[in-house]
């Protein structure tokens, strides 16, 4: 059996061929490199070739001989250059020398730009949520209040709102502590209470807040209401709703928006606002919810067990509870899911932070008032 053929693709320079070049094999014998191609074929003696790396990157091997001067044969495939012809030639040494620099530097050059794609990525994925926060701080007011109007209106559309006067004013007796104590320079709360017998409460960007009638006819005393009125109200607070909402519309809207005018996403965000109230929080908002809510209950004097005995309440009929539809029942805890380690780290944080009381004491007959709302729906 004869040698096995070296072909590599390549191509000739030349005035005689078709725009003064063509593409065709480089097939390398002991004694020459000959060039084959539609338009004919040309041979150049391995004693006496010269070789030189150019094009973009080195990427191009030239191969030229004095017996043919207006010959030019070049490839791609520098493992033409393994041949061992080439191999041998210490004339040689200098290209492959070059052309194993040139493969390194390549290799590291594409290696450094995927590690610095790779850290952009990773950089922006971890400073999403502090841009978000900076880009949610430069959101005017009247512009969250209209996220909030629009999520409000598209949640409520089908739903009665309770507007009996005394069920409002009593509802009032025992929220108002609790905002005084908030007392934000930013927002104006509104409160509303929903007809709707799922364990649901929830709280918009711009102060506009519901609570559903089964969350409040479920609680057993004004303090587990409270526990989670205080709880949705540090998430508008510290802008976790408007925080997600911006990371919804896009990175690029989040980067263009951080360096440039807020007002162009604008749009955007309202438009989104329906899905404000099927988000979820992360473990970190929920978590700073917790902290942040528990601060207000301190500051109005209110027992803040109420929001951990309310969470283990729900959380338990929950897992006990065979029926399918539970899950749509316990709205509350889909959106803002009572774990053990919550649940377990709020009694903590009141343990460590709480007082022995006397708690304030609510003019109202929370009973009474339930009762009064029951016989209202059943109207």
């Amino acid at each position: 059996m004869g040698e096995p053929k070296w072909q590599f693709e390549g191509g000739a320079f030349n005035e005689d061929l078709p725009n003064g070049r063509s593409s065709g094999t480089l097939e390398v014998s002991p004694v020459s490199v000959r060039f084959k191609c539609k338009h004919g074929e040309l041979e150049l003696p391995v004693t006496g070739l010269q070789t030189k790396l150019g094009g973009a990157s080195n990427r191009m091997l030239f191969l030229n001989h004095a017996d043919q001067p207006d010959w030019t044969f070049f490839t791609t495939d520098h493992a033409i250059l393994k041949h061992p012809v080439f191999a041998k030639d210490e004339r040689m040494a200098g290209s492959r020398k070059r052309v194993s620099r040139t493969k390194w530097l390549s290799r590291a050059s594409t290696s450094t730009f995927l590690c610095i794609i790779v850290a952009l990525v990773l950089g922006l994925w971890w400073a999403k949520d502090p841009m978000a926060h900076a880009v949610a701080k430069r959101i005017p007011v009247e512009m969250e209040e209209k996220i909030g109007d629009a999520a409000f209106n598209s949640h409520t559309s089908s739903l009665n709102i309770i507007k009996d006067e005394a069920i409002v004013t009593d509802f009032k007796k025992f929220y108002g502590p609790l905002i005084e104590a908030i007392n934000s320079d930013r927002y104006t709360f509104e409160f509303f209470i929903l007809e709707d017998s799922s364990l649901n409460a929830f709280a918009l960007p711009g102060g506009k807040m519901a609570i559903h009638t089964g969350l409040i006819l479920k609680a057993d005393s004004p303090e587990e209401v409270l526990g989670v009125m205080a709880h949705e109200l540090a998430h508008v607070q510290e802008q976790h709703s408007m925080r997600n909402l911006v990371e919804m519309v896009g990175l690029y809207a989040l980067v263009s928006t951080f360096f440039g005018d807020v007002s162009g996403v604008a749009a955007i965000l309202v438009n989104n606002a329906p899905f404000l109230l099927s988000m979820k929080f992360s473990r970190d908002h929920e978590q700073e919810a917790d902290t942040v809510g528990f601060e207000y209950m301190m500051r109005a004097n209110i027992d803040p067990r109420g929001l951990v005995s309310f969470f283990e309440k729900i959380k338990k009929e929950s897992e006990e509870s065979s029926l399918p539809d539970m899950g749509g029942a316990l709205n509350v805890l889909s959106t803002h899911p009572a774990t053990d380690k919550r649940i377990k780290s709020l009694k903590l944080l009141i343990q460590e932070k709480g007082r022995s009381g006397p708690y304030r004491k609510f003019n109202l007959d929370f009973m009474e008032f339930q009762k009064r709302l029951r016989d209202h729906l059943n109207q």
